[in-house]
């Protein structure tokens, strides 16, 4: 069932009361921290947190810590808020995306699949807990994603590590970059433009299975329709808005 984490500040206990409702098996649950942490070498974060979370990247380190935390402790998925699911994700295990198509282009932590007690989310968690630092936005997300992947897969001492981790193409989970993501929440204005959307579009239908609308970039954006961004919207939503 899928389980929405969150801290009190960002989303209500019954946000998804009216899927419930329509038989949808949603539910969101407020993490105890000191219970999540335990037995992992993040647990000080746990007795700290009301100092913690006056520092200035305290919500999105919080969140970072509890994704981490979660796969460790039970395993599963785990998808951003900006994610649009395209097809079924059962068959991804261990897996983690690049970021984008350029030549050492970071992970991006936005789409996550890992079974319970992955050495992987392990040597993450230990990586946290030893290099934090609370002045740095990324350096405890996406940054520490790729740190650790690297150093992961030259590790002698564990076996199977490809088993462990498996990096995903951008395309499979990021079909547009946050570099190219505004551009396509206009409308194409000539047939060529259409065309070679349709295009695009048939292709990341067949070939990714999430599509990431880099919500920090777009969120005070409005896809006009007939754009990529919306025919996604359109093609998928469960419970569409105007307002998004």
């Amino acid at each position: 069932m899928p389980v929405s984490w969150y801290s009190q500040e960002t989303i209500e206990l019954d946000f998804f009361k009216d899927f419930v409702k329509d038989g949808f098996k949603v539910a969101v649950a407020m993490p105890n921290l000191d219970e999540l942490l335990k037995d992992t070498p993040t647990h000080i974060f746990a007795s700290v947190w009301f100092e913690w979370r006056k520092t200035n990247f305290y919500s999105t380190h919080y969140s970072e810590l509890v994704r981490l935390a979660a796969l460790y402790k039970y395993g599963g998925i785990y998808l951003d808020s900006d994610i649009l699911v395209l097809k079924p994700l059962s068959s991804l295990n261990s897996s983690v995306g690049v970021e984008d198509q350029l030549a050492g282009s970071s992970l991006n932590g936005a789409v996550m699949a890992f079974r319970k007690h992955s050495p992987l989310i392990m040597e993450c968690l230990t990586e946290f807990y030893s290099t934090y630092d609370d002045t740095r936005l990324r350096w405890n997300g996406a940054d520490l994603l790729t740190r650790v992947a690297k150093i992961f897969l030259t590790k002698e001492s564990i076996p199977n590590q490809s088993l462990d981790l498996k990096v995903q193409p951008s395309f499979i989970f990021f079909p547009i970059s946050r570099h190219n993501i505004t551009s396509y929440l206009v409308a194409p204005t000539t047939e060529t433009e259409k065309a070679q959307q349709d295009a695009l579009f048939r292709k990341i239908l067949n070939e990714s299975f999430t599509f990431h609308f880099w919500n920090s970039l777009t969120s005070a954006l409005v896809p006009e329709p007939e754009s990529l961004v919306a025919r996604f919207i359109d093609n998928t939503c469960i419970r569409c808005s105007d307002v998004l």
